[in-house]
């Protein structure tokens, strides 16, 4: 708005136009425009935004060249990257559905603007702050069932783009210093899912501290392990490495696995013997299934 006021204010200095403007509202955001009975009134649209554009009669052929000029030189303000960066200061910031939000989504994908409009209407009944990040989408609000939002925000931008997404789900504490935390925390989160293609690409940061501590390993104990353990999935099928993963997620509930897995209890007891026999790991084993997950996690960094 202030990017507005300070183009119209230059605009008119320069050339004597004399304009008055609101917004949808009737809110006024600039006015030079003398007391006249010759006025005229068009709405004109800036940045996807409804304003109310009054000028004297004489001047009306001018109305698109001011609509031109205000699309072409304004630079739509992104409240968030200047939270960030410190140009704007949380204390006055008045959007309760960035200060009073006690979640944030953190959107990775490509066709970014088509993405965005998906997001913007499953969201269009809900007081929730929707934007874009220097590269990525934000959802911030008092969000609830947010795995399963993200889960089937996925599947309809699938359906819909044919195209994937990466999802990162942050708790915020209505401070900036818990949101500047949990922002980078889950550009971070993002970085791991990437590097170790972690599935589904829906990323919670609580969950994910095991991930970043292998993500945060020294360079030369990730090569130490990989030249050490460079065989050692040599030889699993694509069933076995599945078995692992789900065994892994379910916290080595082996009930939990097997119902997920659709198989036998005694099918599954099968798959693990012989994981232990290719690798030398009992995934039943708390420690050794640990590290187990270490050495699978480090085979998939690129």
């Amino acid at each position: 708005m202030v990017a507005i006021v300070k183009l119209l204010n230059e605009v008119c200095e320069k050339t004597n136009i004399r304009v008055r403007l609101l917004d949808s509202s009737n809110n006024e955001i600039f006015d030079n425009l003398p007391t006249t009975e010759s006025k005229v009134m068009r709405k004109i649209s800036v940045k996807d935004k409804i304003y109310k554009l009054i000028l004297e009669q004489d001047d009306i052929r001018i109305i698109p060249a001011i609509e031109y000029i205000l699309n072409k030189c304004i630079t739509e303000e992104n409240i968030i990257e200047e939270l960030l960066e410190g140009k704007k200061q949380w204390d006055v910031l008045l959007d309760p559905s960035i200060t009073k939000a006690n979640k944030m989504l953190l959107i990775e994908a490509i066709k970014e603007n088509e993405v965005l409009e998906i997001v913007k209407d499953t969201y269009s009944d809900n007081n929730v702050y929707i934007g874009e990040i220097y590269d990525r989408i934000i959802v911030i609000g008092n969000l609830e069932d947010e795995k399963e939002y993200a889960l089937s925000l996925k599947e309809t931008i699938i359906q819909t783009l044919g195209i994937n997404i990466k999802i990162c789900i942050s708790n915020l504490d209505y401070t900036f210093e818990g949101f500047k935390k949990a922002y980078n925390k889950s550009v971070q989160t993002l970085e791991i899912g990437r590097k170790f293609k972690i599935k589904p690409e829906i990323y919670c940061i609580e969950e994910m501290y095991l991930e970043k501590a292998i993500f945060n390993l020294s360079d030369k104990y990730v090569q130490e392990l990989k030249e050490e353990y460079k065989d050692i999935f040599k030889n699993l099928s694509h069933e076995l490495i599945q078995t692992i993963e789900e065994i892994l997620k379910c916290d080595l509930s082996l009930t939990k696995a097997s119902k997920n897995l659709y198989v036998h209890r005694n099918t599954l007891m099968y798959r693990i013997e012989k994981i232990k026999k290719e690798t030398g790991f009992d995934i039943r084993n708390f420690k050794e299934a640990t590290f187990l997950y270490i050495l699978y996690m480090n085979s998939k960094r690129n």
